[in-house]
């Protein structure tokens, strides 16, 4: 997370302080003047920025950040440092495997963001501003005018999004902007579809604020979801469609608000391509006629395109609402010979790992050849991790360097390192997903029962 919480103008009690409350916005027509709420460290001025100053008041704002290291003029070196110390972490385990990498862009990257909303006082006019914060647990909020790490559609949409909160007034206010704790934002590769989500720490009424967030959403040209405990809202959609060229063909999938997607459209997509690519040549060498486990498949992503490249994949993921933009996703595109289980992946395995129970019993109607995993951060699991073991050809597609380097020394009890590739998914920061290949030792002959 970018962002572990906010407040905004809303209610007195949890909107404000108790030494500053914020009053709701006045039903009568009238304005009504704004108290700041907690502290924040204002950075340039909100209003009538040129786009170098709010480039600037950004920047100044993610240095104030510790989990970010944003300084782009030395992005290539910081990069080349991070690989650096992942080779090195994993040491003996990479003889004879050269160690590649894909780099992202140095700004402009993100297309999936989430900050706190606060109030602040500008320091030349007085006024009190909409402005959008970032802020690390214990410290100070720090208001940002601009993320440059963010798309530019997202940049574009910020100083919009706040205007237009600050110009609301009697029922409008009272319906959209009171009770405001935080803003995210989703947007596409291609630029065209964006979700804005609002999360109000008050309840939010069904049709008062669908009525106003509509008229929100249409002023922005975007969709815009309402969420405060247990009520979801949706003016327009809850989801963007993204589109793309992977592996030589264009794709087309939906990814749904709230739900896990990769931020870093650009390393995302080459992340699609190399594991294609892996897999065009793992089929070039033993045929197609070999089938595809796929665990944490999420949305579908990588199925969709690996598709084409196996006789047939069986994917497994547990997310309700993934699981169906996931089945969504494979009817939009026309895949046809992909079996998709809504399980626990860790049940799954353990009912493979024992060979018993209805996991075993749909997964040997397959004559696998190779299992895809792309676990949370926690890595494999053990029952996961003896599964991949029997597997000719195993692809691991890792977020957290230091659970693959347990689970790597693992596997390569059993299979050869064929290659390794860290993709820069979350520039400025110590995190990367590094994509490895292992063939086991044994391989030949047929396909692997499990």
């Amino acid at each position: 997370r970018v962002v572990e919480g906010g407040v905004l103008v809303g209610k007195a009690g949890r909107m404000g302080s108790a030494s500053c409350p914020i009053p709701p916005a006045s039903t009568s027509g009238r304005r009504t003047r704004w108290r700041l709420p907690c502290p924040c460290v204002p950075i340039g001025r909100t209003r009538a920025h040129s786009n170098a100053n709010q480039e600037s008041g950004g920047e100044l704002a993610l240095a104030r950040i510790p989990y970010h290291d944003y300084r782009p003029e030395r992005y290539d070196e910081i990069f080349r440092d991070k690989v650096r110390e992942i080779e090195e972490s994993f040491g003996s385990m990479l003889s004879g495997v050269e160690v590649t990498a894909q780099a992202s862009a140095p700004t402009h990257f993100r297309l999936r963001c989430r900050f706190a909303v606060s109030a602040s006082v500008d320091r030349d006019t007085g006024e009190t501003r909409l402005v959008h914060t970032l802020f690390d647990r214990g410290a100070d909020r720090v208001e940002v005018s601009s993320f440059p790490i963010a798309s530019r559609q997202i940049n574009d949409l910020m100083p919009r999004l706040m205007r237009h909160l600050e110009g609301l007034e009697g029922e409008a206010a009272a319906q959209v902007r009171d009770g405001l704790d935080a803003v995210h934002y989703l947007g596409t590769m291609r630029g065209r579809d964006v979700v804005v989500t609002l999360i109000y720490g008050r309840p939010i009424q069904g049709e008062g604020w669908k009525r106003e967030a509509t008229k929100l959403a249409e002023e922005l040209g975007v969709s815009v979801v309402g969420r405060s405990k247990g009520v979801k809202l949706v003016a327009g959609r809850d989801y963007v469609v993204e589109r793309m060229a992977v592996g030589g063909r264009d794709v087309t999938w939906k990814q749904v608000e709230g739900s896990f997607s990769n931020p870093n459209g650009g390393i995302c997509k080459d992340t699609m391509d190399h594991i294609c690519e892996l897999c065009e040549q793992i089929s070039s060498r033993e045929g197609r006629e070999g089938d595809l486990l796929d665990l944490y498949c999420g949305n579908g992503n990588y199925t969709v395109p690996l598709s084409r490249l196996f006789g047939r994949v069986l994917s497994v993921e547990i997310n309700d609402r993934l699981v169906e933009a996931a089945r969504e996703n494979m009817e939009q595109n026309g895949v046809d010979n992909v079996t998709l289980v809504r399980s626990d992946c860790l049940k799954f395995s353990a009912g493979l790992r024992a060979r018993a129970g209805p996991e075993h019993k749909c997964a040997s109607r397959f004559d696998f050849s190779t299992i895809l995993v792309d676990p949370p951060r926690a890595g494999l699991d053990p029952n996961t991790l003896e599964v991949a073991s029997r597997f000719r050809n195993v692809l691991y597609i890792s977020c957290n360097a230091d659970t693959l380097r347990t689970c790597l020394r693992a596997l390569l009890r059993t299979h050869d390192l064929r290659s390794f590739r860290v993709f820069d998914h979350f520039p400025y920061t110590k995190y990367s997903e590094c994509v490895v290949h292992l063939e086991r030792k044994e391989a030949g002959g047929r396909a692997n029962r499990v």
